[in-house]
């Protein structure tokens, strides 16, 4: 698949991380780093969002303490920007949400904002609940790992040497490749295999019962 406009972020992110910039010296194109990405990625349809509502009492809210639904967060972070929220709009529901602000690529999950300064202008009720979130969220430690992984095949055959009394140690380049690939994979999601076994017969029940 192309390089897709809405992964440039989580791109350069994963650049940053193998510390691989962009340019006529990169390592890896977009195309590589985007593949890599989306074999990490999970589809996510219609997560209900956590809403955090504000209490808010200025002039806009008639100088009355109200609430004010402002914020909505996901337990999924690192998502591809092309993610969709739907909601209540008016009095349309499953409406397309258009938020003043986001925040994708958090670890412990995204936050979208639909008040830009809820405590100062916000005004009732604000967003109101439930929104729901449809997109692509991806594991962008597994995938950093992974690149660092082929990086350092790529540096298998490096040697050390001497040369005029110094000496060289280029097996270093790969060795912490490898090194930074383990830390990574350390923090990327747990991988989850479902066992089934198939040499034992299947459980059959009573026709009585």
């Amino acid at each position: 698949m192309a390089v897709r406009n809405t992964m440039s972020d989580l791109i350069a992110l994963t650049r940053t991380m193998i510390a691989d910039p962009a340019g006529a010296n990169q390592q890896f194109t977009d195309q590589q780093i985007q593949d890599r990405l989306d074999a990490s990625r999970d589809d996510i349809g219609y997560e209900p969002l956590e809403p955090f509502a504000s209490i808010v009492n200025t002039a806009s809210t008639n100088n009355i303490a109200a609430f004010i639904f402002a914020d909505y967060y996901s337990k999924h972070g690192y998502w591809e920007a092309d993610v969709v929220l739907q909601g209540l709009l008016g009095t349309a529901f499953w409406k397309v949400l258009t938020p003043v602000s986001t925040e994708l690529l958090l670890d412990n999950g995204a936050h979208w904002q639909f008040e830009a300064s809820v405590f100062t202008t916000g005004t009732t009720p604000g967003q109101l609940p439930p929104v729901f979130a449809t997109g692509k969220v991806y594991d962008v430690y597994s995938a950093a790992a992974n690149l660092l992984d082929f990086w350092a095949a790529t540096l298998a055959g490096a040697y050390d040497f001497s040369s005029d009394g110094q000496s060289f140690k280029r097996s270093q380049l790969m060795a912490g490749k490898l090194k930074m690939a383990d830390y990574y994979r350390k923090q990327a999601k747990p991988k989850i295999a479902k066992m089934v076994r198939t040499d034992l017969r299947p459980e059959l029940e009573a026709p009585w019962r």
